[in-house]
């Protein structure tokens, strides 16, 4: 199935990766990993860098999507975690 998105046309299914940017509090890598579970995504989030001042840290995982709808619906699940401030 191909989807356009932005000025870039996606055929599915793809390969994606979500980057994560989150508050650096303890707990947060499970709560992000048992959102994704929910989802059915089994993939493994890793943890990557954290800010300069230490408030914030960047979680990534890469999954296999079926269509753009399920890429909108984890890109909201993710979103829609407390202390996620920005999904990539």
């Amino acid at each position: 199935m191909d989807e356009t998105f932005g000025d870039t046309e996606l055929q599915f299914p793809i390969d994606c990766q979500f980057r994560i940017i989150a508050e650096n509090r303890e707990g947060m890598h499970f709560v992000i990993e048992t959102v994704l579970m929910e989802m059915g995504v089994n993939a493994p989030l890793e943890t990557n860098n954290q800010s300069s001042g230490g408030k914030y840290s960047t979680f990534s995982v890469n999954i296999r999507i079926e269509s753009k709808e399920r890429m909108n619906e984890i890109d909201s699940a993710l979103r829609s975690i407390v202390g996620v401030k920005m999904v990539l």
